[in-house]
């Protein structure tokens, strides 16, 4: 799964907004009505994190992996696996590519779990819009 999306602003504040405990607490989910619990981050390579955020209907989810790849303002690479679905290890990569005053990001998520009942696609295209919203 890649979705491409343009936002109006420099790839640092992009940066910080996906590295940042309270900037992730602010967009994380694909809820435009739920919340965060709980966002742990240790940007190390091999350093870890914790996401714990909720539906508005109070369904909760838990994802947590290691990061890969951390080139700052430009590309970012951490495994991904779910609590509710153990063992499923799938890939999430953000790309920040400058376009004078924007950024295009460039969000693959891979190795995804055929039988998996997230919907990706839409799932990360409705979080991109509020990531996008929390940079206003």
């Amino acid at each position: 799964m890649r979705i491409e999306r343009l936002f109006d602003a420099k790839p640092i504040k992009l940066w910080s907004a996906c590295t940042q405990p309270k900037q992730v607490s602010k967009w994380l989910g694909s809820d435009p009505n739920g919340t965060v619990e709980e966002v742990l981050i240790s940007l190390v390579p091999g350093g870890t994190y914790l996401y714990v955020f909720a539906d508005a209907d109070g369904t909760r989810h838990v994802a947590f992996g290691a990061f890969l790849t951390i080139e700052a303002c430009k590309k970012l690479k951490y495994s991904w696996e779910w609590e509710a679905e153990p063992g499923q290890i799938s890939y999430l990569e953000w790309e920040f590519l400058e376009n004078q005053h924007q950024t295009l990001v460039v969000l693959t998520h891979s190795n995804l779990n055929p039988t998996s009942s997230h919907g990706y696609s839409e799932g990360w295209s409705r979080t991109l819009t509020k990531l996008a919203k929390s940079l206003l």
